[in-house]
């Protein structure tokens, strides 16, 4: 829990410290993406879509499927989120980088989450939950529409069937390609 804290405490203070970013990012901007995550879920798909509210503030929903076998259990995990972004500039940990190429930001957002298992119980059982999450991310842009994808998120949801009662906190690290629309 503490160290949950701590990482909260930072992702929110992080945009306080950064000027805003208006090189790749601005109102009206619209980015779609598709990427692939690695979480201890194992890894699972996605896309997105972003559009600027303003210079500095965007909106982002996006998903991720993550399917998986475990011998005796097959899983199936399915999260919807709708992110609030704010886009800064100021290198951080990528201050060797060209900050012309950079898009950094960080996100807060909700999470819906689905859950499907079968096997080893003997029948398939099924569970949705509405969570939170944050995160924070980067595009490394190398054209003016071209660009490759990180982002960190942590999200946290409970989910209840007649034999799992799940509340969990999943970290998802995400790569992937972006693509500016206009």
């Amino acid at each position: 829990m503490r160290k949950g804290f701590w990482i909260a405490l930072v992702m929110l203070t992080l945009p306080l410290t950064m000027q805003a970013q208006d090189a790749h990012f601005g109102a009206g901007s619209m980015v779609v993406g598709g990427n692939i995550d690695l979480s201890a879920l194992q890894l699972g798909y996605g896309g997105s879509f972003e559009y600027g509210i303003t210079n500095s503030i965007g909106i982002k929903p996006g998903i991720v499927i993550h399917n998986y076998d475990l011998g005796t259990q097959t899983w199936s995990f399915t999260v919807i989120d709708g992110w609030a972004t704010y886009h800064f500039s100021g290198g951080g940990f990528l201050s060797f980088m060209d900050p012309k190429k950079l898009d950094n930001y960080a996100m807060l957002g909700v999470t819906f989450a689905s859950f499907g298992v079968s096997g080893g119980t003997g029948n398939e059982e099924t569970s949705s939950s509405f969570g939170f999450g944050g995160g924070a991310g980067s595009r490394y842009y190398f054209n003016d529409k071209l660009s490759f994808s990180a982002e960190g998120k942590y999200r946290l949801a409970t989910f209840k069937t007649d034999t799992y009662s799940l509340a969990i906190g999943w970290y998802t690290i995400s790569v992937g390609v972006s693509y500016a629309i206009n």
